[in-house]
């Protein structure tokens, strides 16, 4: 059957150094220097201050092109159209439109899958470690991950987002692929009061419901006796509806030779198929504001508040096949020796080059049904202070304060619907198995725009009689962390004819994280009390007719536009509650069991990670050959210390308390060189040590402890089960080489190379621990994988301003990523015939994007196509066997058209994933498919007033 698997915070930032000096403190209001993403000042030179609010597509295309030029680093970065609109309407979406940034799509838009909540939504070429930050300081979320909840973010309160991708020594460490620092506005980047209001309505064509957005923003200036003060509040809600439609075949094996009319030699056929009718909504709540205070010439304070709320409820229905066979058997040399592939006696077949199977018959096949239904509801809060002092000068001081809490709720449930009547049966009878009393025989199709499958008797699947109750599940989740971050940071201009400016700093930081999780499965038998137990074959399990209420009528309407079990299904349903806990315990009451309320030792762990940094780069500039040479010299130093406390479980059925420390030194330099040949052209060199430290999942100390009898005859020891605290982080060695020419203010051509090489991937594998004075294999997580990730980017912009009329408002935006990787394969070994490497998971080796622009009078008009080749999605999973789960290439067209009524008031629509794009997973090889899915298209329409 299916498994089922508020506080604030202190802190706020100087700009990256003001870029003239004392006359520009004042509007100086990036992040502090502990980690300075200095993208405003970068776009900021050269711009009168009333230029400083962003509007219009040439004007956010100008302010990202200012800050990838001017920048001291290599950085990529996307801004807004204008108040409450970046060009995607999700944070993780907008993100795609950058060279090297690939994104992971869910529940139809980018986002990460729910159930590997850890695994970020984005990659930076090809890299998932990717350290994120708001307004400049470093953030996560309570999920037990690294990553902020990039997709919780609500759009509307960003001005832009930088992506950094190698970083120098004054950035925060945490990211081996890059850095990703999301922006919000201050009340000094106007000069004058603004008011915007934005509401937007969407539809979502497959789930046919729509959704909306609301956003306001307010931000003004005030001269007072102590000074100017600025005050700024954005707030957005917004709500979106989504349906995932999904068709699964297989995995491929073996058929029985002469069991096929006509097949081709090693014919591989599918094992079954699979509905996945996946439908929920999102709401999102967010709310930033800052104050700042320009208390003399030479001081300005900032305090800032940044909340977000976000909340997914998701209702995943499955309709599977399930035989109870198990796959092909195999001797040692790779001969089958049992088939439990099932092809219908005499059925036609058609088979693709390769010999996979394109179209047949299965029988007999037996199917179950489940629903897990998921109710998610995060938030952050994140509260600064910033103090920037031009102490002389040449001399500038900044404090910094962060406080960051979080918090991740989940209460997740499961509920099976089953055509087996009894235990010990199986589809065939083979084992010592009775067989199953409702087969059905499958028809297939997977050629053509939709594949599909079918049965010959509808009637098997949609009668309630046939079914029976055989499992329920319950789930909780319930995280916590906070971080306490310090920064203390000197600027000194020395003004010499080599070295130019001094730079350092010291951060503490003080995180914890308290994870608690629970997992609980009830097994239904007739007649016997609840419970998963060992129950002698042939034990009744409870029909569905004596609860005809669990049950739903299924596929969602039109379901993969209607190819598919054209005679309907059966779903589980719940009774009625308020929320997913509810209507799980009103299921557990029906039949006398009990939900898992309470958190068991074995259900916690708390962990503390304690970091103290200390920094300094040296900025110089030269002349040689008539070129001119800047660029920085730097290290960053990081001592890191943790604790994990969590339960050890004895063999004896006893438990004690466990605390584990570990602490671990980086020393991290970096060098970054530019040289200006022109005052259009000019190259970089960037070269940097990167860490990555383990999610705080895979760092829990829980440890079972097996039988001490039973040893590894390797070494004589016992075997126990744990997570490993004395993980170290992913280290990676970076390379960049870029040529950047700037030939407009919206126009440059910029190109480049790069090379990462990365050791201390995690995989599965042993430690040994000593536990009660014993020593111990510890199967676990363990630093073993080491890769290396090379590419080329490549970016173009302009817009062809020398056109005559009308066409002189036409534009152009392409880039392209090429990124090569190479990791070894921890499923590898001698005994099989697995790669001994494979790809990064999420990366596609190619990548492009295509956006065609329009501005002219008051029209503005976009449309985008965003393309990936094929990628290794995850390296275990359904039926990948060490040959990975790969996905095939896909392309989303995205449009958008902008009308000014007035110039305070613009209406605009867009639609995304225009060319409803089919995502295709795949086994090994493309021959052998996996799952198909749909997604909603998305419609909007919405208007925005700004004064």
């Amino acid at each position: 059957m299916a498994s089922l698997r508020s506080s604030f915070r202190f802190g706020a930032s100087l700009t990256a150094m003001g870029i003239a000096g004392l006359a520009q403190v004042a509007v100086a209001q990036e992040a502090p220097t502990s980690g300075s993403l200095n993208a405003a000042q970068a776009a900021e030179q050269g711009v009168d201050g009333d230029d400083i609010v962003v509007t219009g597509v040439r004007e956010s295309l100008r302010t990202a092109q200012a800050i990838k030029r001017n920048s001291d680093q290599i950085v990529d970065s996307v801004s807004a159209q204008d108040i409450g609109k970046l060009p995607d309407v999700n944070t993780t979406e907008a993100l795609q439109r950058i060279t090297g940034v690939q994104i992971q799509r869910r529940y139809g838009e980018g986002a990460t899958d729910f159930d590997h909540r850890t695994q970020p939504a984005i990659t930076v070429r090809g890299l998932t470690q990717v350290q994120n930050f708001l307004d400049g300081r470093a953030v996560y979320s309570a999920s037990g991950g690294r990553a902020f909840d990039l997709e919780g973010i609500p759009p509307e309160l960003l001005s832009g987002i930088d992506v950094y991708k190698n970083a120098p020594a004054n950035i925060i460490e945490g990211g081996v692929g890059g850095a990703v620092n999301l922006r919000t506005r201050r009340p000094f980047d106007s000069n004058k009061e603004v008011i915007s209001v934005t509401a937007r309505g969407n539809y979502y064509d497959r789930v046919d419901k729509p959704g909306y957005a609301f956003s306001g923003l307010y931000s003004n200036r005030y001269d007072t006796s102590i000074g100017e003060i600025g005050l700024l509040v954005n707030a957005v809600y917004s709500k979106s509806q989504y349906r995932q439609d999904g068709l699964l075949a297989g995995p491929f094996g073996e058929a029985r030779p002469g069991s096929i009319a006509n097949a081709p030699s090693n014919a591989q056929i599918p094992y079954g198929f699979e509905v996945y009718d996946d439908t929920g909504d999102r709401k999102r709540f967010g709310i930033a504001a800052a104050v700042q205070w320009q208390a003399s010439d030479d001081l300005l304070l900032t305090a800032q508040y940044q909340g977000t709320k976000y909340w997914f409820n998701r209702t995943g229905a499955y309709y599977y096949d399930f035989n109870n066979l198990p796959g092909n058997q195999y001797d040692s040399q790779g001969r089958v020796t049992q088939y439990n592939t099932l092809p219908t006696p005499g059925a036609a077949f058609t088979f693709n080059d390769n010999g996979y199977a394109t179209s047949g018959s299965l029988s007999p096949q037996t199917f179950e049904t489940g629903r897990f239904d998921q109710e998610l509801w995060s938030a952050s809060q994140n509260l600064t202070f910033n103090a920037a002092w031009q102490a002389t000068d040449r001399a500038k001081v900044s404090f910094d304060v962060q406080y960051l809490t979080s918090y991740y709720n989940a209460d997740r449930n499961g509920h099976v619907l089953s055509l087996y009547s009894r235990t010990g049966q199986n589809a065939t009878g083979q084992y010592g198995s009775t067989v199953a009393p409702h087969p059905s025989t499958v028809i297939f199709d997977l050629r053509g725009k939709y594949p599909r499958w079918d049965v010959t008797d509808p009637s098997v699947l949609n009668n309630p009689a046939n079914y029976s109750l055989p499992f329920i599940a319950d789930s909780l989740q319930r995280n916590d962390a906070d971080t306490l971050a310090l920064a203390y940071d000197l600027e000194y201009e020395v003004e010499g004819n080599f070295l130019k400016k001094l730079r350092g700093g010291a951060r503490y930081a003080d995180n914890s994280i308290e994870l608690r999780g629970t997992w609980n499965g009830v097994c239904l038998y007739q007649g016997i009390a609840p419970g998963c137990r060992d129950v002698p074959q042939g034990t009744p399990l409870i029909p569905l007719t004596n609860f005809p209420q669990l049950a739903m009528k299924g596929p969602s309407k039109n379901w993969f536009d209607g190819n598919t079990v054209t005679g309907g299904i059966l779903y589980p349903a719940f009774p009625t509650g308020d929320g997913v806990w509810e209507q799980t315990k009103a299921l557990y009451a029906l039949f006398g069991a009990q939900t898992k309320d309470a958190f068991t030792p074995g259900d916690l762990n708390t962990q503390t990670e304690k970091t103290y940094t200390a920094w300094g780069i040296a900025d110089y500039a030269f002349d040689a050959g008539g070129v001119r040479f800047d660029g920085g010299l730097g290290v960053r130093i990081v001592k890191t210390k943790t604790t994990s406390i969590g339960t050890q479980f004895n063999n004896d059925g006893s438990v004690s308390p466990l605390s584990v420390g570990n602490d671990y030194t980086n020393v991290l330099p970096s060098v970054n060189i530019r040289a200006r040949f022109t005052d259009q052209f000019q190259m970089r060199f960037a070269y940097s040590k990167g860490v990555a430290r383990p999610n705080f999942d895979v760092l829990s100390t829980n440890v079972t402890l097996q039988n001490p009898n039973q040893v590894d005859p390797s070494n004589g020891l016992p075997f126990a089960n744990s997570g490993n605290p004395y993980l170290r982080p992913i280290k990676s060695d970076n390379l960049d080489l870029t040529a950047e020419w700037y030939f407009a203010p919206t126009g440059s051509l910029t190109a480049g190379l790069f090379y990462k090489s990365v050791n201390g991937f995690l995989s599965s594998g042993r430690f040994i621990g000593t536990y009660g004075g014993r020593s111990y294999n510890v199967n676990s997580s363990v630093n073993s994988g080491d890769g290396t990730v090379k590419g080329l980017e490549a970016g173009y912009q302009q817009f062809f301003d020398f056109l005559p009329g009308l066409l002189s408002g036409l534009g152009v935006q392409a880039n392209y990523t090429y990124v090569d990787s190479n990791v070894e394969n921890p499923f590898s070994s001698s005994a099989n015939n697995l790669p001994s490497s494979l790809p990064l998971e999420k990366l596609s080796k190619h990548s492009y994007n295509l956006i065609g622009l329009y501005e002219k009078g008051p029209i503005t008009a976009r449309v985008a196509w965003n393309w990936r080749s094929s990628y290794l999605e995850q390296t275990t999973g359904s039926g990948a066997n060490g040959q990975g789960q790969f996905a095939k290439p896909y392309a989303s067209l995205d449009a958008s058209i902008s009308y000014n009524l007035t110039d305070k008031i613009a209406v605009s629509a867009d639609v995304v994933n225009l060319n409803n794009r089919m995502n295709v997973l795949y086994i090994g090889t493309p021959s052998a498919p996996l799952q198909y899915q749909l997604n909603d298209r998305r419609f909007g329409l919405s208007v925005r007033a700004t004064y």
